[in-house]
């Protein structure tokens, strides 16, 4: 009777209300819309983030390379300075080792010439002192061990003959192949 017409009024009221909740209002975004701007923002963000750490990283390895630059010439300068003192105290050693060994008159002791001949192949930088083994016998010198070339093969015999009390050199010396 009487009740369809209510339930009908009811029902468009209801309508009317759930509709007027989903209206949006003219120039007001949508959803997606809303949605898209916050990815662009944080898309944004991220980047500004990326900038801004790979500045950090970029600061950080300029400052570490001048450290170990820096670092790198300390090492050389003190390197240097224990080589020549290194050489200093050899040739000291040397000459004691003469004046102590050398009778009133006579040639250097056999020691005297072994020490002087490896104190002249330190002081060469292409020759090691470490793979030349200078033995010395009666004045006579020998030479076992590697050299980098024959020019240092060579040079190596003209050292050792040079000092004085050296009678004969055996350079028995090889030339090592890379």
């Amino acid at each position: 009777m009487n009740a369809t017409p209510l339930r009908a009024a009811l029902l468009a009221a209801a309508i009317a209300v759930l509709l007027s909740a989903c209206q949006r209002e003219a120039g007001e975004p949508t959803v997606g819309q809303k949605l898209d701007n916050a990815i662009d923002k944080t898309q944004q963000k991220l980047a500004s983030a990326g900038e801004q750490t790979s500045r950090g990283f970029a600061d950080a390895s300029e400052k570490t390379s001048q450290k170990l630059a820096e670092a790198g010439d300390k090492i050389q300068v003190a390197a240097t300075n224990a080589a020549d003192k290194v050489v200093q105290k050899t040739d000291q050693a040397v000459v004691a080792v003469q004046d102590a060994a050398a009778p009133a008159g006579k040639g250097l002791s056999d020691a005297a010439i072994t020490a002087s001949i490896k104190t002249d192949i330190l002081k060469d930088p292409d020759l090691s002192v470490l793979k030349i083994d200078v033995d010395t016998k009666g004045g006579v010198v020998t030479l076992n061990g590697l050299t980098a070339d024959e020019a240092a093969r060579s040079r190596a015999g003209r050292l050792a003959n040079s000092v004085k009390g050296v009678k004969e050199v055996r350079n028995f010396l090889v030339v090592k192949h890379a």
